[in-house]
């Protein structure tokens, strides 16, 4: 389940980020830790308020929300997320990819009025790896700006699907997996035996589907959100343990469909 913790924004937020900051790699070395570093660009975000952060590496999923950001002086803020290195799944190697997104909100409704995400690879899975965001001059996946989503389609549409199809062809004795799909900030997990599924499959691949909840704690999924599937495995080795990839909303009310390998 993804962990959610609220900064709220005070003259001493930046000692604190530090201190926090300086905490997580001294744990890092004691317990086997590694560190996304969010580093968002504040300055090219229109009408800031609120932000909502989220990350995903290593199987595992992470969210932060900073309350009062337009009271911050700085240029940018850095929001560290640390994760264990091993878990049941999967051991992080250099190259597992991973993703962050940054949510802009209405610190009254918490509706979202711009987003911005980076898919990177873990260069240091015993340390700190920095993802950049909003410093980009377009829709990236290395700095992206930040962008608006317009509401589209009908309102009354209640969910929306998504298909994550895993290829297995290299991997037909993959034991278990564990499939990551993430929308407007909303994760949903499964775990699977792979290996069982594909004795009953006619091909080499593998469905799982999500059902979101159309209405998200930030507003409405709508055609245009980001939305991202990852697939996490020992077994998966080499090229990496996670191999994560991404698409835009396309439709809502019928299903949306992502090759997550």
């Amino acid at each position: 389940m993804p962990v959610e913790r609220k900064i709220f924004i005070m003259p001493l937020v930046l000692i604190s980020l530090g201190i926090l900051g300086i905490i997580s790699s001294n744990n890092a070395s004691a317990v086997e830790n590694f560190t996304i570093e969010a580093k968002i660009d504040l300055t090219k975000i229109p009408d800031l308020e609120k932000l909502k952060v989220i990350a995903f590496a290593n199987g595992e999923s992470a969210t932060e929300v900073i309350e009062n950001v337009q009271n911050i002086k700085l240029k940018s803020i850095s929001v560290p997320f640390t994760f264990e290195n091993t878990n049941d799944i999967v051991t992080v190697g250099v190259n597992d990819e991973y993703f962050v997104c940054a949510y802009n909100l209405n610190a009254e409704t918490n509706e979202m009025k711009s987003y911005s995400c980076v898919e990177g690879n873990i260069k240091e899975p015993n340390g700190k790896n920095m993802a950049s965001i909003g410093s980009g001059p377009a829709r990236t996946l290395s700095t992206g700006s930040f962008q608006t989503v317009e509401k589209v389609g009908n309102p009354d549409t209640q969910n929306v699907e998504i298909n994550i199809l895993v290829p297995l062809s290299d991997r037909k004795n993959v034991q278990n997996i564990k499939v990551v799909a993430m929308d407007k900030g909303e994760f949903k997990f499964k775990e699977i035996n792979a290996a069982e599924l594909l004795k009953n499959s006619k091909g080499d691949t593998v469905k799982f589907s999500f059902n979101f909840d159309r209405d998200t704690e930030i507003g409405q999924i709508q055609e245009g959100d980001l939305y991202f599937a990852c697939v996490s495995a020992n077994e998966l080795n080499p090229p990496e343990g996670t191999e994560c990839e991404h698409k835009i909303t396309k439709t809502i009310g019928r299903v949306n469909n992502l090759h997550a390998r």
